[in-house]
């Protein structure tokens, strides 16, 4: 059974229990209905053998008294010649209908020794009485004697039937009634016994005995026996019907009762049990509006009120959460907006360090090109004049002494440079120390600082970059030093032996020209340098935090101010779970340190995420953006690195 109910709904169990209980209901009300029906038909038949009884017994008296009454009344073939045979059959036609119509089998007590008094006792007291008045007068004495005797005994035995049924009825009946109606039953039985005393005491002359004072007697006791029989089997015939009536109308009222519960029941658990299982689909599913659930005070009452405080709880915790998300994302805002500032200020103030190096160190070099371009004249000068140098002593004297003072203020601008390269090199020392201790402060700020860190790691490349370009500054100035320490010494050679200047003119020309190859060399030297020394003011612009290596990948990308409306749709370049370069045409409405909103297709889902542009560069009529993601969630992340690794 537990089988077979666990596999139907609970409403089908309701209902097969209801069709369960009703059936052994509704047969237990046909049973009852159909016995007493029985009894109904058997109370019925009672009384129509009474109908029957009554007039049998008054023809009976009158056959005992010695008349003839007309019996064709009554039914069957009865004769008509009269006397004890036609009291005898009379008295047959009673004795079958008590078992034709159950009188006999009556159940009652009162009823039942009325009966006896009605269908036995009187008639067959009736018999005796008639074959007393008329006996075979030409049997044997012997036969005669006996014959009286017996009926004698008959009559005494009727009388005392009579007396002791009469008793028993009276005692067994709530019917106050009875014993007035039974009372003319006593003067028949003490008639009967008067009849069988004057039989017995003439005995010895047997003969026809006059009975008409004992036909009177029980022709008085029938009438209202047979009324008061017939009112007790009426009583029980409308007692049983009554009784039927109101057993059928309580089974039937009790059982629409019933039948109405049982629907109410199984249309409110059913109910009951629909909103139930719907409440909990819904929350299951993840809604958690607000629904109608079972409000009875039974168990399913009490599952839909616990189903609603936990909806209820699951709501505040929804908002709870909802808020501390919000909360989260405040605090990621302006922890971006923190970073966005430092890194905006320390871009700052390396691009102004930078810068203010780049500027002194520009001017240093351009007034160290244009002494170079003065030495340039000057040696060109001492070629063209060289076959003049006789005549022109002591001017060449003079352009020595020029030439001597000169390089003397290209060593000291050189000097100045170095100080300047020194310089140079003491801030790319501070900014890697600077770097530093931003790497320590963001591995102190846990996930919100990668981001910095990644900042960190490119200003220390930075400061790497240009402590390599001060190195280099550093030993270009040593070259100069040198090539300006050889052409002090030509000079003060060529003011030493200016006496044999005319023996030297060869000598002197050639050292014009290695003269003027290390002033191109110098001046090659010196645009290089000022080449690499605009290159690190640019630099910090080009600069593009990365933190994982990316590949090169293709697809629309969009992206915009977050916050904003205005979105671009641009061409991927590169990408990496940590950034992504794209391009676009024109300009574009962000700018370095900008929070934007990125959406990536990458097959399926447009994937959207915040990222911070890093660079902005214009080359041509496309625009280079580099941008490095702001913690994308973990489903990003696996969906750029399948992407990454697809394309790889």
């Amino acid at each position: 059974m537990l089988w077979l109910s666990d596999r139907v709904r609970t409403s089908t169990r309701l209902a097969v229990l209801v069709v369960v209980l009703l059936v052994p209901g509704l047969g237990t009300t046909y049973a009852y209905t159909t016995s007493v029906g029985s009894q109904l038909d058997f109370a019925a038949g009672e009384r129509t053998g009474t109908e029957v009884v009554l007039p049998a017994l008054t023809a009976m008296t009158e056959l005992a008294a010695g008349r003839s009454p007309d019996l064709s009344a009554l039914p069957g073939s009865l004769p008509t010649s009269g006397g004890p045979a036609a009291a005898d059959a009379v008295a047959t036609l009673i004795t079958d209908v008590g078992n034709s119509s159950g009188l006999i089998l009556d159940p009652d007590l009162d009823t039942y020794y009325v009966m006896d008094a009605l269908v036995v006792e009187l008639p067959k007291a009736l018999a005796a009485a008639a074959g007393v008045a008329a006996p075979d007068t030409t049997a044997p004495l012997a036969d005669r004697v006996a014959a009286q005797a017996v009926r004698a005994g008959r009559l005494d035995d009727a009388a005392a039937a009579l007396r002791t049924g009469s008793k028993t009825a009276v005692a067994n009946t709530a019917d106050g009634a009875l014993a007035g109606d039974l009372q003319p039953l006593g003067a028949a039985a003490d008639a009967l016994t008067a009849l069988s005393a004057t039989l017995t005491k003439g005995l010895a002359t047997p003969g026809p005995v006059d009975v008409s004072a004992t036909a009177a007697a029980i022709r008085q006791a029938i009438g209202p026996a047979t009324g008061a029989l017939q009112r007790l089997l009426g009583e029980r015939y409308d007692r049983l019907s009554r009784d039927r009536t109101i057993n059928l109308t309580v089974t039937s009222v009790t059982a629409v009762l019933a039948i109405w519960f049982a629907a109410s029941v199984w249309w409110r658990t059913r109910h009951d049990v629909q909103l139930a299982v719907g409440a909990v689909t819904a929350t299951a599913q993840g809604d958690l509006s607000a629904r109608e659930v079972p409000a009875g005070r039974d168990e399913l009452g009490d599952i839909g009120r616990a189903l609603e405080r936990s909806r209820q709880r699951l709501v505040e915790q929804e908002e709870q959460l909802g808020r501390a998300q919000r909360i989260r994302e405040e605090q990621l805002h302006a922890s971006f907006e923190q970073q966005r500032e430092g890194q905006r200020q320390l871009r700052e103030r390396a691009q102004s360090v930078v810068d203010e190096s780049v500027g002194a160190i520009s001017a240093e070099l351009e007034d160290v090109v244009g002494q170079v371009g003065e030495v340039r004249q000057a040696a060109g000068t001492i070629e063209e004049r060289v076959t003049e140098a006789d005549r022109a002593t002591a001017s060449v004297m003079a352009r020595a002494a020029e030439a001597e003072r000169v390089v003397a203020a290209l060593g000291e601008r050189l000097r100045q440079v170095d100080a300047t390269s020194q310089l140079i090199a003491g801030i790319a020392a501070q900014t890697r120390l600077l770097a530093l201790n931003a790497t320590i402060e963001a591995a102190r700020a846990g996930e919100a600082g990668r981001g910095f860190t990644v900042v960190a790691n490119e200003v220390k490349d930075l400061a790497g970059s240009t402590a390599e370009s001060t190195e280099r500054i550093a030993a270009t100035i040593s070259e100069l030093e040198r090539t300006a320490a050889q052409m002090n010494g030509t000079i003060r050679a060529m003011v030493t032996g200016v006496g044999g200047i005319g023996e030297c003119t060869g000598v002197l020309h050639t050292v014009a020209q290695d003269q003027h190859a290390i002033v191109e060399r110098l001046t090659g030297r010196v645009g290089e340098t000022m080449e690499r020394i605009r290159g690190m003011s640019a630099l910090a612009e080009k600069l593009e935090r990365r933190h994982a290596e990316r590949i090169a990948a293709s697809g629309p990308v969009r992206f915009g101010v977050d916050g904003g409306s205005e979105f671009v749709t641009g061409e991927l370049m590169d990408l990496s779970t940590g950034g992504l370069r794209a391009c676009t045409e024109g300009d574009v409405p962000v700018r370095s340190g900008d929070t934007v909103v990125v959406e990536l297709n990458l097959g399926g889902p447009v994937t959207r995420t915040h990222a911070q542009v890093m660079h902005v560069v214009r080359q041509g009529p496309q625009t280079e953006v580099g941008m490095q993601l702001l913690t994308p969630s973990p489903d990003v992340v696996e969906r750029i690195r399948r992407f990454v690794d697809a394309s790889g």
